[in-house]
């Protein structure tokens, strides 16, 4: 008989996950508002990058929190960081450096439960079904981005955003009553394993099966960072109506295709739905590249779904998968951590290609990168994936 993926722990799990996930999708909001208090596009790229310092320098200790002493106690202390972050929004009335502190704080927070519900609902789907349990509960941190569209529905002006965004931190907190209702890994599980060290986690870390799971993740984490950090922004300068729409189409594609096909990875093969995956990101910003109306961002929104909808748990499902159990929580601060630098590196630096080259120039040549990175992944993937089972 098949394993149940939703059971009521990995219900209060997803219901968690959406409330705190408030946090970073309307986060990708706060462009919106640094560009009304005339931030530049470089400016813009370094503030949005400027959590992933924060998540960075926590991620060590992370990682070593969640194998070490568990993982919801590290969801605790994540929870009231992204909260403290959120909150300081209503203190920024000008591009300065307050807007970094403020970032820093968010990436701490955002980084820390990041990695923490990831790891927590690998803990609990079951191993055959890993890629659709973890689909499904991506599901929770898509949805979340409808909070984007309700800025337009609501009629908040650019310089509201100032007050809107600590509101959303406030609902953040509610993440917090349905943790009690989710199972950890108890102490007497723990202390059965081998003593935690950091040379054995460099060695898990460093396997040759890994290799294409982390150059997959830098590049579509590169891609990611661009589409959230640039693609409302360029939807603004071109006088499109409602630009926020796009994280509805965006949203929309992702949970559809987990909604109607979470299976389909498991059963075709992660390495395969995952490179078109990938294909369909790169589209996206494609389009976005050339879009003048809705409909034409719409249309990218919905590509970057599909493509996120597939590709992230996929690469989640096989860090997971080729990582020691053992040492679930620092695999999974590893690869979230390459989101971070991915950011870190990515939205300042092609924020400054569209400083001197516009926009449009810009998503062009990151769908290109995207390009290059499936043939990379593709070449890696047959020289360094794990032998079949036998």
């Amino acid at each position: 008989m098949t394993e149940p993926v939703v059971t009521p722990a990995f219900v209060r799990l997803w219901l968690a996950h959406f409330l705190q996930a408030l946090g970073f999708s309307s986060m990708l909001l706060l462009p919106v508002y640094l560009d009304y208090l005339g931030a530049s596009r470089t400016e813009i790229g370094a503030a949005m990058a400027a959590a992933s310092i924060g998540g960075l320098a926590a991620r060590p200790a992370v990682g070593w929190a969640l194998d070490v002493i568990g993982r919801k106690p590290v969801l605790i202390v994540g929870t009231l960081v992204l909260f403290l972050g959120m909150s300081s929004v209503a203190l920024i009335d000008r591009m300065g450096p307050l807007v970094f502190v403020m970032r820093l704080l968010v990436g701490l927070g955002t980084g820390t439960l990041f990695t923490g519900y990831f790891t927590l609902a690998a803990d609990l789907v079951p191993e055959s079904r890993r890629t659709e349990g973890i689909a499904l509960f991506g599901i929770s941190g898509l949805a979340p981005l409808m909070v984007n569209p309700l800025r337009d529905l609501l009629a908040i002006p650019p310089q509201d955003l100032r007050w809107f965004l600590p509101i959303v931190g406030v609902a953040i907190l509610g993440s917090l009553f349905f943790l009690p209702g989710v199972p950890d890994a108890s102490r007497t599980e723990r202390a059965h394993r081998e003593p935690f060290t950091w040379a054995a986690a460099s060695t898990a870390l460093r396997q040759r099966a890994l290799i294409p799971v982390w150059s997959a993740t830098m590049v579509f984490a590169v891609l990611v960072a661009v589409f959230m950090s640039f693609v409302t922004v360029a939807a603004d300068a071109r006088q499109v109506a409602a630009p926020a729409a796009v994280w509805a189409a965006y949203a929309g594609g992702a949970v559809t295709v987990r909604l109607i096909g979470a299976a389909i990875p498991d059963r075709l093969g992660p390495f395969r739905v995952g490179a078109v995956s990938l294909l369909s990101y790169a589209a996206g910003l494609y389009v976005a590249a050339g879009a003048y109306s809705v409909p034409a961002f719409v249309l990218a929104g919905i590509l970057g779904g599909i493509g996120h909808g597939y590709c992230f748990p996929v690469l989640t499902g096989q860090v997971v998968t080729r990582a020691p159990a053992a040492l679930r929580g620092i695999a999974m601060a590893a690869f979230t951590g390459l989101w971070e630098i991915a950011r870190l590196i990515g939205a300042p630096g092609f924020g400054a290609l569209a400083d001197h080259l516009g926009d449009g120039a810009m998503l062009r040549t990151a769908s290109g990168f995207g390009v290059i990175g499936v043939i990379g992944w593709t070449l890696l993937e047959h020289s360094f994936k794990p032998p079949k089972p036998t």
